[in-house]
């Protein structure tokens, strides 16, 4: 019996640079911000941009990436020694002192609640051993995550003109750092109690929204003189998780107030959309293709999305423009069906060659048999035939006598 493999294959390829932007209404956002950008935080579309791929400074954002490796370094309960140039460090600092041992994981909460300076260089330190080895792991990072505009040559930002990103790459740094849990917890902590060997105080998250604006969940703001203010957040409302980017702010108030704005037009205006696993999905010419998982599209209000088979079986969810938002390999159950039902035929198959194997074999029995009988038939005539001819032999032979 031939043995039979079936193979699922699911793959779930979102395209982030899928752009809604006007196809949601008249109310697009006005900003002073000089570039911004919003996206799904789950699929990666972006539902807003301005700007988005020039490339700026990002200041204090960059702590994002020192913070994601750190946490992904699966070292966050060792000690860490601080140095003397970590003491030193410019800026917003959680007062660290030469020669003090301070958990990993407690440098990340000084990093991203307090903005700390001094706890980025001790990271890098820890992790790579100097400031500029590490700057390359996170370049490397930043490859990975697909923050092709990016370079970065220091842990917390400070301003160096090689030192830029664009606000698409940090939607896309922020979105991969915010699937880890541990990140998650340290950027939605609000205020937090420091004891330190040189300062004890509570920490408060200089994140503003995480107070000021329903469902904020983080992450980070920034301000050097040269990058102007700068700001990432995450916000998760009616069922839809967003990250906003907005660089080259002229204030502070104005990076939270662009903030709002293109958050209150994001949720005004796009709405997630599932297809449940077990939704059948049909053809044209009538095959059925079961969803086997959820998937999501993020659409603007009042559209669904059009679904498009493809003839090896890709499904293709696309906007009212045509764009492909989302592409998902489907198992076509018919196919599975007519296998399935082979492969329960074969005790079948192999019963009737049994079947015929036993008739075969009784056919040949009766057919030999047969032979047999017709052979001693006429052999026995033949021996019947022969006393004949010996007994006219013989009377012939005594006519001869005679």
């Amino acid at each position: 019996m031939k043995k039979l493999s079936l193979f699922l294959v699911f793959s779930l390829v979102i395209l982030a640079q899928s752009h809604f932007v006007q196809a949601a209404g008249e109310n697009i956002p006005d900003i002073k911000s000089e570039s911004a950008v919003m996206i799904d935080a789950k699929t990666g579309d972006i539902l807003y941009q301005k700007n988005s791929t020039d490339q700026m400074y990002p200041a204090s954002i960059t702590k994002i990436v020192t913070g994601i490796l750190a946490i992904e370094s699966g070292k966050l309960e060792e000690s860490v020694i601080v140095s003397s140039e970590a003491a030193k460090a410019d800026g917003t600092r959680v007062y660290l002192l030469e020669g003090e041992q301070v958990p990993l994981k407690k440098l990340v909460q000084g990093l991203m609640i307090n903005s700390g300076n001094d706890a980025a260089i001790a990271i890098a330190e820890y992790m790579a051993g100097d400031v500029a080895s590490f700057a390359d792991q996170m370049n490397e990072f930043a490859k990975k995550v697909g923050a092709d505009n990016t370079h970065f040559v220091n842990p917390n930002g400070l301003f160096d003109v090689e030192h830029y990103t664009t606000a698409e790459d940090m939607a896309k740094i922020t979105q991969y750092a915010m699937e880890n849990e541990v990140f998650r917890e340290i950027v939605s902590t609000k205020e937090l109690p420091w004891v330190g060997e040189g300062w004890e105080t509570t920490l408060r998250n200089h994140h503003q929204l995480l107070w000021d604006y329903p469902g904020t969940t983080g992450v980070k703001n920034g301000y050097v003189s040269e990058s102007k203010h700068t700001l990432v957040t995450s916000v998760s409302r009616d069922n839809l998780d967003v990250i906003i980017v907005t660089l080259k702010a002229p204030s502070s108030r104005a990076a939270y107030w662009d903030t709002m704005t293109i958050g209150d037009y994001g949720f005004s205006n796009f709405k997630r959309q599932t297809l449940t696993a077990g939704t059948e999905i049909q053809t044209d010419n009538g095959e059925t293709y079961p969803l086997e998982e959820d998937i999501s599209v993020t659409m603007p209000i009042g559209e669904k999305p059009i679904q498009d088979v493809t003839s090896d079986g890709e499904l293709q969810l696309k906007n009212a423009d045509g764009e492909v938002l989302l592409s998902h390999t489907l198992f076509k159950e018919k196919e599975e069906v007519k296998k399935a039902g082979t492969a329960k035929e074969e005790p079948g198959e192999e019963a009737a060659d049994s079947t015929f194997m036993q008739t075969a074999v009784k056919a040949s029995v009766f057919l030999y048999g047969g032979l047999l009988i017709l052979l001693a038939f006429l052999v026995i005539l033949r021996m019947r035939s022969q006393r004949q001819k010996h007994r006219k032999m013989r009377h012939v032979a005594r006519s001869y006598v005679k």
